[in-house]
């Protein structure tokens, strides 16, 4: 076989499992099976290549995070020093979210939700994450009521967990389950099953969590890879609760 044969063919399956593993089956593993190797190539600019360089920027930003482990911080500071505005204050709040700084993220977030900003759905999510991961789940949940009474069309399935993390965090187990129970009908991800699962295990109904983790574990090993991937944590849950 010719040179260029065999590395029209080798390019063909590296594209191809890599479509396949990374979710890209459809309609990628057509275009390169069936267009060989014009749709590899086709794949290797649009797909391969773009990931590989945000792999390489995300490399060197994890480099430059160790070697200066403040950057961030200083320069979302030094955006709201000089721009001031929701979005730069918003920044910030994240920033010490991931610092575990919560309460100043709460003090950030409080101080970008006024004036016309107040109804932001963005800010009192944020504002909401913040109270909630600062221990004050009442605090939450009473930003995410102002963000439905505001913005009563406004959706999110993050911001409805949160709202269930809430109500559980407050005793509210009742109100709670009945979120989650609700929640899991539309959530992406396995995490608000699992949550219903543990909340049932809290309030002595074992049999009916150990039915959610089933489903919990049939969701996952049936899914494609790059969802396995994604849900890992969420199906290591599951396995422990039922003991495998």
């Amino acid at each position: 076989m010719p040179i260029f044969g065999v590395f029209s063919l080798l390019l063909t399956i590296y594209c191809g499992v890599h479509a396949a593993r990374n979710g890209n089956a459809y309609p990628w593993l057509w275009i390169i099976i069936l267009v060989p190797p014009l749709g590899s190539v086709i794949y290797l600019i649009v797909v391969l290549l773009p990931s590989m360089e945000r792999a390489g920027q995300h490399a060197a930003h994890n480099v430059s995070k160790v070697l200066d482990p403040d950057r961030d911080y200083r320069e979302r500071v030094r955006q709201v020093e000089i721009v001031g505005s929701a979005d730069a204050k918003k920044a910030l709040a994240e920033e010490c979210i991931k610092r575990s700084e919560f309460a100043q993220a709460v003090e950030i977030y409080e101080h970008a939700a006024v004036g016309i900003h107040a109804d932001d759905p963005a800010l009192l999510h944020g504002l909401a994450r913040a109270r909630f991961l600062n221990n004050d789940s009442a605090g939450a949940q009473k930003a995410l009521d102002d963000l439905r009474a505001a913005n009563p069309s406004w959706e999110s399935p993050d911001a409805h967990l949160l709202y269930a993390r809430a109500l559980e965090g407050q005793g509210k187990t009742e109100e709670a389950l009945a979120d989650y129970e609700a929640l899991i009908r539309y959530f992406p991800g396995e995490e608000a099953r699992c949550r219903y699962a543990l909340l049932l295990q809290k309030l002595g109904r074992p049999e009916e969590a150990r039915q959610v983790f089933e489903t919990v574990l049939k969701s996952v090993d049936g899914a494609p890879k790059h969802y396995q991937r994604n849900q890992r944590d969420w199906l290591q849950v599951a396995k422990r609760n039922l003991g495998r």
